[in-house]
């Protein structure tokens, strides 16, 4: 008998295993061929699921950008209403690979032309929706220069070897809130 595959869950898999690949390698460090071997899948069977590299990452990156992922709670538990703890939840959970993050992001927008960048659907999406988050938590006034806390934050924490507590960072971005998240 044939073997039965939920093709949703398979792709949701393998895009899922190779976050951990763009996170180590970055965008252009492997081509296709370097990706199916390291997921442990042949070239074909990628192909099958992801016509293409950006496809693949395109699905990588609206996984990271799922609510679960977001704000780093197993899928299926609720987003914690408290903005102060939700806050916390977001910066720590973006912490936790935003070493990756910035090799990704980097290698992704190198050599590529400023309108390339402005106009990549991507990275829009993935400002939209961590600025959707900031706004519930800052409010919409407040998200953009929450944003640039965060990641100005973030980066100072990846250079000074994590001297930078997070709590620090959510004090900066809380305190833009009118009622202090």
């Amino acid at each position: 008998m044939p073997k039965i595959v939920d093709r949703d869950a398979y792709r949701q898999e393998l895009a899922a295993k190779a976050v951990d690949i763009f996170t180590e390698h970055g965008f252009n460090g492997l081509g296709m061929r370097g990706i199916a071997e390291a997921l442990g899948v042949s070239k074909s069977a990628l192909y099958h699921y992801f016509p293409s590299k950006e496809d693949l990452f395109s699905a990588c990156t609206e996984l990271v950008l799922q609510p679960h992922n977001l704000y780093g709670i197993p899928e299926g538990s609720p987003i914690p209403q408290n903005r102060e703890q939700a806050l916390f939840n977001l910066i720590a959970a973006l912490d936790a690979r935003f070493k990756g993050e910035m090799v990704i992001l980097l290698d992704y927008v190198k050599n590529r032309e400023s309108h390339d960048v402005a106009n990549d659907m991507l990275l829009r999406m993935a400002d939209r929706k961590i600025l959707d988050e900031l706004s519930k938590i800052v409010g919409e006034a407040n998200a953009n220069q929450a944003y640039a806390l965060l990641f100005g934050g973030l980066m100072i924490r990846l250079l000074n070897g994590k001297q930078t507590d997070l709590e620090e960072i959510a004090s900066w971005i809380g305190n833009l809130s009118p009622t202090q998240a």
